[in-house]
């Protein structure tokens, strides 16, 4: 199953209908994750759709892309019918109503009240300067994603290029979304709050990959199956490091109590780790002399 659908950058840096490639390839690789990570997220049981491109026609610079759908079932979120689905799934993206369309009309403007429709799946919003928006809860869904929302923004990148104006989407002549220069700021990335997830310590013992004598520089520790950095903010082995108290050998070990800290981030899971306090230095093991053993 497939739908067609055309790109068009404008503007007149793009009078010759010629676009640099390091400006182009990146935002249709982006439009293709897009539409990637849109159609994993209606349809998680689908396998992936796939973005293909067609040779450019007329225009300021138009690019014809073919989105293509294995889909055969699991397909009920957007509907019983494999080519309405993709089609539907076109249109959550790029159709009027869709997620570049909503992004640029709620720019600004701030939702105060958000109520279910008689139709399933709609959602009617209402902002604060009074407007009121009707969408598809499978919108809202993508509209709330952070990496929905990145690749959005990738998308329309070329417009931050001095002499590049619009981005249009369109079906043959008509077009379904339109994005000015002047609107790129709508589709920047809000900043999202970090997330706790866990704090914990733990008594454990690791060796000792890299010590940092600069201070506020982490050490480099292994609890054996991985590699690790860790702030060390035990001041008396410090002192002793520093005084040459505590020497350290190739395969030395610390027993320790270490703080593990874990939060969600704008690029994903975060860990951090910190050496509370060092309870025990353990030296590498002493070899035996020749002819030592057991009676």
């Amino acid at each position: 199953m497939e739908a067609a659908f055309g790109v068009t950058y404008d503007g007149p840096a793009l009078a010759g209908r010629r676009m640099p490639v390091r400006d182009l390839a990146p935002a249709l690789l982006a439009l293709g994750d897009l539409f990637a990570d849109a159609g994993a997220l209606v349809n998680p049981a689908g396998r992936p759709v796939a973005l293909n491109i067609r040779a450019t026609q007329e225009g300021s610079f138009v690019v014809q892309l073919i989105l293509e759908s294995p889909w055969e079932e699991a397909i009920d979120l957007l509907s019983a019918d494999p080519l309405s689905a993709i089609l539907n799934l076109k249109e959550l993206i790029i159709g009027t109503g869709g997620l570049i369309w909503l992004i640029g009309h709620l720019w600004g403007r701030r939702v105060t009240r958000e109520e279910e429709l008689p139709e399933p799946g709609q959602i009617r919003l209402t902002l604060d300067d009074g407007t009121v928006l009707e969408v598809s809860a499978e919108v809202l869904g993508l509209y709330g994603n952070l990496e929905v929302r990145k690749k959005t923004r990738e998308v329309l990148e070329p417009l931050a290029r001095e002499g590049v104006e619009v981005v249009e989407f369109h079906d043959d002549d008509h077009t379904s979304v339109r994005v000015m220069a002047g609107d790129l700021a709508a589709y920047d990335v809000p900043e999202v709050d970090e997330v706790a997830l866990g704090d914990d310590v733990s008594l454990m013992v690791v060796s000792i990959a890299a010590v940092a004598f600069v201070e506020g520089n982490k050490w480099r520790l292994s609890d054996g199956e991985r590699t690790f950095y860790a702030a060390m903010l035990d001041e008396d082995f410090l002192g002793r490091v520093d005084r040459g108290v505590a020497a350290f050998r190739k395969g030395d070990m610390l027993r320790c109590r270490i703080r593990i800290r874990q939060s969600q981030r704008a690029e994903g899971l975060h860990t951090e780790y910190e050496v509370v306090e060092v309870v025990e230095h353990l030296p590498s093991a002493i070899q035996l002399e020749l002819g030592a053993g057991d009676d």
